[in-house]
């Protein structure tokens, strides 16, 4: 299989989900500046066409409003922390939609619990020509590999960051880093599945 990079997918349009409650601004960074690093690591992995960024924060999160968000060329949208996913998910089943259904397209969520959008990723990567990449935190809770594989299998071809690096304009995971990461995961469970956290009837389904 060619890499998106070398495909049409290269110069698609790329939306990118950004949960900005879970993912928050690094200190020293402001949104105009994440905006521009965002694009740029994405350019670093091959990835050169419009980028339409929608962050997604608590109500009351910016209580001076959204003027730098919107100044940046972003549309912040507010809701509480039980419809941020619920929401976040619905905009790119609209992505998707938005007469995309026969064109290539990329999209990124950025989450700190890209699990829970697994099912509407897993449902349009099979229907549509998409194109998933995924950021998450460096510290966030990590599940099993059993039970992280199907997210692992939407990124195989194409690239997942470590929220950080992709808010400073750094690089994405690289397989050591994440073999490393799932190796880790492995030693801490000692068991095939995340058990409480990880049944079958809860994976993708967090929102």
């Amino acid at each position: 299989m060619p890499s998106p990079t070398s495909s049409k997918f290269a110069k698609a349009k790329i939306g990118v989900f950004w949960d900005v409650k879970e993912c928050p601004i690094p200190n020293g960074l402001d949104p105009a500046t994440i905006y521009r690093n965002i694009k740029s690591s994405l350019a670093k992995k091959g990835y050169h066409g419009e980028v339409t960024i929608t962050p997604y924060c608590d109500t009351n999160q910016f209580p001076d409003g959204p003027d730098e968000f919107e100044s940046a060329g972003m549309k912040l949208v507010p809701a509480d922390e039980t419809e941020r996913c619920r929401t976040m998910s619905c905009d790119i089943c609209f992505w998707f939609s938005l007469d995309r259904k026969d064109k290539y397209t990329n999209v990124v969520v950025i989450s700190g619990d890209n699990m829970d959008f697994l099912t509407p990723l897993e449902y349009f990567k099979q229907k549509f020509p998409v194109n998933v990449l995924l950021a998450q935190p460096e510290n966030a809770w990590r599940w099993c590999p059993k039970c992280r594989k199907p997210l692992e299998d939407l990124v195989a071809e194409s690239g997942e960051w470590f929220w950080e690096s992709l808010a400073a304009g750094g690089d994405s995971i690289t397989e050591t880093q994440r073999e490393e990461l799932l190796g880790d995961k492995r030693e801490e469970d000692n068991t095939d599945c995340c058990d409480w956290r990880c049944g079958d009837e809860q994976q993708g389904g967090g929102c």
